[in-house]
């Protein structure tokens, strides 16, 4: 099976235009704020580079409606260790979206998981869960947890498209339609409520589509 890495591809469009050792400035779009500050033991700055993925699109699962996302922004740095390909997330960042014809909203967490090797099969995969937050529904409710998160595992959509160069910028867009979504957690007397008013567990007819800008600098 062939096997590429997404970082290949940004660092081909880097070769291409000529991305610069020094970081690049930040933009309104993209302020790299999140960029891990510390690299593994043993990492070459010079090797690594920051990348701040800027994502709408939207979500389906159980018996919601196709929602619009807000905006998502993760960010994390990657490069080589040993020789060998490496990442460091740094955060996660959305907006939460309303659940129709209801008091409650969901907003994307990180799950404590992303990996962006690519290859023929997949575009990466990212752990994420969803937070559930509505009047005196407790903090501590989640769909998916740290233990048992929502797995995507995304395909590309589109090919990847330099649209700037200082600082680089690409887009493309992915999907996942083969995720599962279990039931909420930590919801106290809320839990049978959220259930069935988002149709859970939900095994199939889920869907996740993103449309990402991401930033890319050097360390």
């Amino acid at each position: 099976m062939k096997t590429s890495r997404l970082a290949a591809t940004f660092a081909a469009a880097a070769v291409l235009v000529g991305l610069a050792a020094t970081p690049a400035a930040a933009t309104p779009e993209f302020s790299f704020a999140d960029c891990p500050t510390v690299l593994p033991t043993g990492a070459d700055p010079a090797k690594w580079r920051c990348e701040e993925m800027a994502a709408t699109g939207t979500v389906k699962f159980g018996t919601l409606p196709t929602l619009d996302l807000p905006m998502l922004r993760m960010t994390f740095a990657e490069g080589t260790l040993d020789g060998r390909f490496a990442q460091t997330f740094g955060a996660l960042r959305a907006e939460p979206v309303r659940v129709p014809r209801s008091h409650l909203s969901l907003e994307f967490r990180y799950g404590g998981f992303s990996d962006f090797q690519s290859n023929d099969q997949r575009m990466g995969e990212v752990h994420l869960k969803l937070a559930v937050k509505g009047f005196g529904v407790p903090s501590t409710c989640t769909i998916g947890t740290d233990a048992e998160p929502l797995r995507f595992v995304v395909k590309r959509q589109t090919p990847t498209e330099v649209i700037s160069t200082n600082p680089l910028v690409v887009r493309f867009s992915i999907a996942d339609t083969a995720f599962t979504v279990p039931r909420s957690s930590g919801c106290g007397p809320f839990s049978r409520m959220i259930d069935q008013r988002l149709g859970l567990p939900s095994a199939e007819g889920n869907s996740l589509v993103l449309h990402n800008r991401v930033g890319i600098r050097g360390y």
